[in-house]
């Protein structure tokens, strides 16, 4: 190949090569000012099938990683009137210690195939802005602490509670006070899911030492079920969707379907 030639791709791509790099750097700082918590860390690295993909807007690889944060909404939503001119084949988002609408996530794992963004939109702005999500696996890792904290700020008849995860149960013991008595109880249950539910289910509760009655049982059910609901809890309108859950040594680990949810209004 003529040298001068040879010379100039390799100008193109050091070029194409420190854009990249850019664009990474401003879709993470994007991000960033989404999120609060002074330790918050973004991080998005993009990896390309080859050396023109990223003028073509084609896109192997997409890691988001982000931690120590606090939000109330998700940060990343497809909006379905933007250009799908670009392709991201993975998308893949990585989220430790993040808290959500008042409920401490240990981990979030979502592997997402078969993403568009607008192309025109990123040249120009360096920020990602999804138009269509496909539908991939993901987990979610949440510690027995931090259940405990999150059942205390969303039910104020409960004053006092401890939560335990083991052999499958989830174990609640506290102090409410609720319409009719006060009382301390203790719950030993499974948790089941509809997919985007979490509820106590094959449930025996003791009141004050005592086997609960039929009436009282379901009172309490009624008041702490569902225990989380992602949706209307913690704002993710369907970005996961729960099929399997387990409890052992403390942590939570559920496993579903996972998507970017559209932006609603």
């Amino acid at each position: 190949m003529n040298p001068w030639v040879l010379g100039l791709l390799f100008g193109l791509f050091g070029l194409g090569a420190s854009e990249v790099s850019r664009f990474e750097r401003d879709s993470a700082r994007d991000i960033y000012q989404q999120l609060e918590g002074p330790k918050r860390r973004v991080s998005i690295v993009a990896r390309y099938p080859g050396i023109l993909s990223p003028a073509l807007g084609e896109v192997d690889e997409v890691i988001i990683r982000a931690s120590h944060f606090k939000t109330d909404g998700l940060p990343l939503f497809t909006e379905p009137e933007r250009s799908t001119a670009g392709s991201i084949r993975w998308l893949r988002l990585d989220l430790q210690d993040a808290t959500l609408k008042g409920l401490r996530i240990d981990q979030l794992k979502a592997d997402i195939p078969d993403c568009r963004f607008d192309f025109q939109f990123a040249l120009r702005k360096r920020k990602i802005r999804l138009s269509r999500s496909g539908t991939g696996t993901g987990s979610v890792r949440i510690l027995a602490a931090d259940l405990q904290t999150f059942i205390l700020k969303k039910y104020h008849e409960i004053k006092k509670c401890t939560v335990e995860f083991r052999n499958g149960k989830v174990k609640v013991t506290g102090q409410g006070e609720f319409l009719v008595f006060n009382a301390a109880f203790e719950i030993t249950a499974r948790l089941k899911t509809d997919g985007t539910k979490l509820e106590l289910t094959d449930a025996e509760i003791l009141f004050d030492g005592k086997l609960a009655d039929d009436n009282a049982k379901q009172a309490l059910l009624d008041t702490m079920n569902p225990v989380v609901d992602l949706d209307a809890d913690l704002q993710l309108f369907g970005a996961i969707t729960l099929e399997q859950i387990t409890l052992e040594n403390g942590v939570l680990l559920a496993t579903g379907r996972t998507k970017i949810p559209v932006r609603k209004g």
